[in-house]
């Protein structure tokens, strides 16, 4: 039965003839303590000389006065609870005693008393306890309660995140789950110097990071030439923008010296542009002769002289790019092919069939074989375009960068939880957020503009196959014509049937596919004052899908005034533009602008302690031992503001288009300002473009003027994927876009502005570009090759000459160029 507890009025009224209080009385209005603990300390009281402490039960020591008949009743009323609590005790030991029989008679389901205190609480259920239906025969009377509405346990909330199979999120996983070894984004060979691997002896292994794909450790070292000569190893972490325990350690890059060797770097890659464009040039020449003299200038300089000039040409333009002939066939051997190699395939059957033409010159008149070196010039001279494209996007980098002023990187949230909790409601997707941070300094600049793009990935997979392809091709087609014979014949048809097909499938635009795009969004990004150094800031921030925003970076300068301001209760104007000043300035608020140009001293401003914001409202704090409120007529309503007026005289001085804040100081209303709010016309239209990407906008802001109804009438954005985030998860906020010290990064941001967003369309418009172009370098590779085996299976290879393909390629790589500008 329930355990009901007697209170000592209750008791007394119980065993007292009459009815009478003891004489102790009440000191509040708490009702009586309860238990048996309390009900003896009272009788003991009652029965005892001793006076009660006050503290005890709430109750004070009244002395009674007493007969001897009463004290007698008080004695015998003791003896009788003495009594009823012996008999208890009396009959819990004898249900002790038979305990075992009954757990015998009635077995009961065992349960773990420490974590539930009823029979069928709701951790029960967790352990799998079974009761019987009859209910209480077996349970000795204890507390039953009620069944849960529902048998299943309450599940923990989860957001309402769909993963995507589509999602470029969902298909790095993938690709990371499958992928056995690892794979390195920063292998481009730079003109100062190349990526070697390390000696495993002398290099100790690190754990990969656990990030994106491109972020993996990797054991490369890149060697830069210093001033003295000497090649200094320097470890690259093959990682972008990584913001961990050891950016600390990490020292800026030395701007001065990376912009005095990219300088000397733009001279030697100039000369080589020159060079060849001077070389190509010249073998058009020639190749338009061969085939539009009609022969006769053949037989002016004789086929011996003609494959000696074109023997020539091939050796100075294989002196002058020997740093990238090298380089790309060296990753062509080690199987991390790149651009580099693509435009060198070509290059080497070229001369070898120039060469035999030489020794055997009458296989070139009789029309057996023909000379590609043209072509293979062209290829190269593309290839350094590109370089110089490069080179000169990073000096513009540099430049930017070594401005003064802070500097702003972007990173993206690398928790994806947090990345859930700032997203949630404006998402439906896997959250990739990204945020912009200040940092004293920046490092790896040249690392990653020498960063490898979608073409040399590409190139990779294309080339060896192409290599191989075209091999096996040449000699079976030489078996073929020619037999088995072997001699001077057999290899030129060999050389030359080889130069064909590399010639047919090379692809010449590689190089300008992804850095012509990139040349045009870098121009964009230096007018705003920010850098994308390389084809890694695109990997990165290419499937941005939100962006963690500060109010102030929609509100540039100008955008917010101050159009009108009324002096409340006789306060100065001065100490009220102070004390607003030093609140908005204190809260990051928008308003900063407006009241730097009423206050430029800065130092001027008060400090402000125990500043708050309240969500919607406005802002608050303590200055001069003074409670400030600066918000809208609901705040200072919510605080008991008195004297405020009408909404019609808001609207007098508001004029019909600004927002009327208040100043209250003390609780004493003392001023109210008329703010006008414009939208900047650079932002609105990044905003729009935001919009059609689908990109969401994650806010911070302090002030009650901006509501997602505002900012969507300003922008004209829709509020589905704008988000305000409260205050209490300001924290969360400033935590991903608080300042940092020297960092990895691979774009930059302008000082001020909303030059994130800009950032972000423009690393999707070079993604969308470099896909464009890659396609059209399949389809150009896969078409020029099926023209060459087509008129070689059919037998008019005599057509195939190098006219033909230089006209070919650069007809194709003049539509690559202007598809990717134009997209």
């Amino acid at each position: 039965m329930a355990d009901h507890k007697f209170t000592l009025e209750e008791i007394l009224n119980e065993y007292s003839e009459d009815g009478r209080r003891s004489g102790i009385r009440h000191t509040s209005d708490k009702p009586l303590s309860h238990g048996t603990l309390e009900t003896e300390k009272l009788v003991n009281a009652a029965t005892s000389s001793r006076p009660l402490r006050q503290e005890q039960a709430g109750y004070d020591q009244v002395v009674p006065e007493l007969s001897a008949g009463d004290e007698e009743q008080l004695v015998d009323i003791k003896s009788t609870i003495s009594h009823i609590k012996a008999d208890k005790a009396a009959q819990a030991a004898r249900d002790a005693d038979d305990a075992p029989v009954l757990r015998e008679r009635f077995p009961t389901q065992h349960l773990r008393r420490e974590n539930v205190s009823f029979v069928k609480a709701a951790g029960a259920a967790r352990y799998g306890a079974s009761y019987p239906e009859n209910g209480d025969s077996g349970y000795d009377g204890a507390v039953m309660l009620a069944e849960p509405e529902t048998e299943e346990p309450a599940e923990k909330h989860r957001p309402n995140v769909r993963q995507m199979q589509d999602s470029t999120r969902a298909r790095e996983k993938n690709r990371k789950r499958r992928r056995r070894s690892p794979e390195s984004t920063y292998l481009k060979e730079s003109v100062t110097g190349e990526f070697q691997r390390p000696d495993a002896r002398t290099v100790p292994e690190e754990p990969p990071a656990s990030r994106r794909h491109w972020e993996e450790e990797k054991d490369y070292y890149y060697q830069e030439k210093q001033q003295t000569g000497s090649f200094r190893p320097i470890r690259q972490r093959v990682r972008s923008h990584t913001f961990g325990e050891d950016a600390d350690k990490r020292k800026p890059d030395d701007l001065g010296l990376v912009k005095k060797t990219l300088e000397n770097l733009r001279n030697v890659v100039f000369f080589r542009f020159v060079a060849m464009l001077v070389l190509t040039l010249a073998g058009a020449v020639l190749a338009c002769l061969e085939v539009l003299g009609g022969g006769a200038f053949l037989q002016t300089v004789t086929p011996r002289g003609y494959s000696i000039i074109q023997l020539a040409l091939g050796l100075l333009g294989l002196g002058v790019m020997f740093p990238t002939v090298k380089n790309g066939l060296w990753n062509l051997l080690r199987f991390h092919a790149d651009s580099d190699s693509m435009a060198v395939l070509p290059l080497l059957p070229t001369l070898l069939g120039a060469v035999c033409a030489v020794v055997a010159p009458e296989t070139l008149s009789s029309g057996t074989v023909h000379l590609y070196v043209p072509c293979a010039l062209l290829a190269l001279f593309c290839n350094i375009i590109g370089r110089l494209l490069m080179v000169r996007r990073a000096l513009r980098n540099v430049n930017v960068i070594s401005r003064e002023g802070q500097k702003r990187v972007l990173s993206y949230v690398s928790q994806e939880e947090t990345a859930e909790l700032l997203t949630r409601g404006v998402l439906h997707d896997i959250p990739i957020v990204t945020a912009v941070r200040k940092a004293d300094g920046v490092c790896d600049i040249l690392r990653y503009s020498y960063s490898t793009d979608m073409a040399d990935s590409l190139c990779r997979t294309m080339t060896p196959i192409c290599g191989a392809v075209t091999l096996l091709i040449a000699v079976g087609m030489t078996l073929i014509r020619m037999g088995t014979a072997f001699g001077m014949p057999w290899i030129s048809f060999f050389c030359s049937m080889l130069a064909l097909l590399q010639v047919a499938c090379c692809g010449t635009a590689s190089a300008l596919a992804v850095n012509l795009p990139l040349e045009r969004e870098s121009k964009k990004a230096a007018a705003s004052n920010s850098a994308m150094l390389g084809y890694q800031s695109v990997d990165d921030f290419f499937d941005t899908n939100a962006l963690l925003v500060e109010a102030n970076d929609l509100f540039p300068k100008g955008s917010v005034q101050i159009a009108g301001m009324k002096v409340l209760s006789g306060a100065k104007m001065d100490e009220v533009l102070l004390d607003a000043a030093s609140l908005v300035h204190h809260g990051d608020s928008m308003l900063q602008s407006a009241f730097a140009e009423m206050i430029p001293d800065r130092e001027t401003l008060r400090p402000v302690d125990e500043f708050v914001c309240e969500d919607g409202l406005g802002l608050c704090g303590w200055i001069a031992n003074r409670r400030v409120l600066f918000g809208g007529r609901e705040m200072m309503a919510n605080h008991n503001i008195e004297g405020l007026p009408t909404k019609t005289r808001e609207a007098e001085l508001a004029e019909g288009s600004g927002d009327v804040l208040y100043l209250s100081v003390s609780g004493v209303l003392a001023a109210m300002f008329s703010v006008r709010i414009t939208a900047d016309p650079k932002v609105k239209r990044q905003m729009q473009a935001l919009r059609q990407e689908r990109v969401a906008l994650v806010l911070r802001s302090v002030d009650c003027s901006v509501s997602l109804r505002r900012l969507a009438a300003l922008f004209d954005f829709p509020e589905a994927y704008l988000k305000i985030v409260p205050t209490s998860m300001h924290h969360l906020f400033q935590r991903e876009t608080g300042d940092l010290g020297c960092v990895s990064a691979s774009m930059t941001v302008g000082d001020t502005g909303f030059g994130a967003g800009a950032l972000l369309l423009g690393a999707r418009r070079v993604r969308r570009a470099a896909v464009l172009g890659v396609i059209l370098l399949v389809a150009a590779g896969l078409l020029g090759f099926s023209l060459a085996m087509i008129h070689v299976v059919t037998g008019a290879y005599t057509q195939m000459t190098a006219y033909f393909f230089l006209i070919y390629h650069a007809i194709l790589t003049l539509v690559t160029a202007l598809a990717v500008r134009i997209r």
